[in-house]
């Protein structure tokens, strides 16, 4: 049993053992994101990328049968409705109509894309949701792997403009 005067080393380790267990901070990805942005949007036409130049943007990469990306499609939505910028979702995997429901169900109201696997790869992306917050330069200023709040992108628009 412990003694009371362990009680700063047992902190010290418990510290240690919560740092060891988190995830490293990956910097986001270098480069023109916008630049990139090449894909068909849900009816298929080409994407010009450069309606994005001049705003922030939160660009999500989303799956439509992630049930994590459905709930942040809304939020992402919400705030960059709150603090005028653009809300891109790019759906890496599923089809156009799976896509389209989506969108519909969350009243999704940005610019949606289909990606055919290049932005995928190009950023990496074996998960979803993965979000991309740009300054209006297109450069990425921050990234996210997993599901984040309003709260947290509406943070990360705020600090990218």
């Amino acid at each position: 049993m412990p003694r009371l005067s362990d009680a700063p080393l047992l902190l010290i380790a418990l510290v240690l053992a919560l740092a060891a267990g988190c995830k490293k901070h990956e910097p986001p990805p270098e480069g023109d994101i916008v630049e990139t942005l090449r894909a068909k949007t849900m009816t298929g036409a080409d994407f010009d990328p450069h309606t994005l130049r001049g705003k922030p943007s939160i660009v999500l990469f989303v799956s439509p049968t992630c049930p994590h990306c459905v709930e942040e499609l809304p939020a992402a939505q919400a705030a960059a409705k709150a603090h005028d910028a653009n809300v891109v979702a790019v759906f890496i995997a599923g089809k156009a109509e799976n896509a389209k429901g989506v969108l519909e169900h969350t009243k999704f109201e940005g610019v949606a894309l289909i990606d055919d696997g290049s932005l995928r790869r190009r950023y990496g992306v074996r998960a979803v949701p993965y979000t991309l917050v740009l300054g209006a330069d297109g450069h990425a200023r921050e990234q996210f792997r997993g599901g984040q709040g309003e709260s947290t992108l509406s943070d990360a628009i705020a600090d990218a403009r």
